[in-house]
């Protein structure tokens, strides 16, 4: 859902906020860089791309909302369809630090981003 040129129309930005529970400045300062460069003729130009990581700041973006609830959250089991492409983040979060360390004991680090 985050176009790589950052060129987001405002039904786009209401999907992304209700998506990632945050808002457009946080999901652009997150997700997107700003780039300002000179030409041959003096004048400015600012470009704004996506950064590769975005993948995993989701994941954080995630986590640290759900420690806002629970003490521990484990690491993300990567599911991927058939051509490679990530679906879904599982993550275990939960009060127990056992249960913790169980859940990434299974994830294992082949699974990890």
């Amino acid at each position: 859902m985050l176009k790589n040129d950052g060129n987001i129309t405002d039904a786009w930005y209401e999907k992304l906020e209700k998506f990632l529970g945050v808002d457009r400045d946080e999901i652009n300062n997150t997700f997107y860089k700003k780039v300002t460069y000179q030409n041959l003729f003096g004048d400015e130009t600012t470009i704004q791309y996506k950064e590769n990581n975005s993948i995993s700041k989701i994941h954080n973006l995630y986590k640290e909302r759900l420690l806002t609830i629970f003490k521990h959250v484990s690491d993300p089991f990567v599911l991927r369809n058939t051509t490679g492409s990530i679906m879904y983040h599982f993550m275990m979060a939960t009060n127990n630090k056992n249960a913790l360390k169980i859940a990434n004991e299974i994830i294992k680090p082949i699974y990890k981003l």
